[in-house]
């Protein structure tokens, strides 16, 4: 089962360091196609980083090619990536079956 190209466009990436402003997450990931949105998630009272963010590709294939190395480095750290999307079932924070993750999880911490 393949999914619509809209969803295949964001990809998730964690263990982004400390110092990772949604500027340099974007400036790697632009190596790989034209980014419609990006974003390091902050702490709202602290402004620091959680450590993860996530990219919009314009395209999908922009997004699958980001994701080709799942552990990119960034700002001197190695980092995973995977492709984001919603619905995505999985556990204990790992990987479904098809190296997707879900950011359910997200979505429902930001509503609270």
């Amino acid at each position: 089962m393949s999914l619509p190209n809209d969803i295949e466009t964001k990809i998730y990436v964690a263990g982004l360091p400390w110092i990772t402003k949604t500027e340099s997450l974007r400036n790697y990931f632009e190596q790989f196609g034209e980014i419609v949105y990006a974003n390091v998630v902050c702490d709202k009272a602290t402004k620091r980083s959680k450590g993860f963010g996530f990219i919009t590709f314009k395209e999908a294939e922009s997004a699958n090619r980001a994701c080709e190395d799942p552990n990119p480095t960034i700002d001197g750290r190695k980092t995973s990536c995977k492709l984001a999307y919603l619905g995505a079932r999985v556990h204990n924070n790992q990987s479904n079956k098809n190296g997707l993750v879900s950011i359910f999880p997200y979505l429902i911490n930001c509503l609270r």
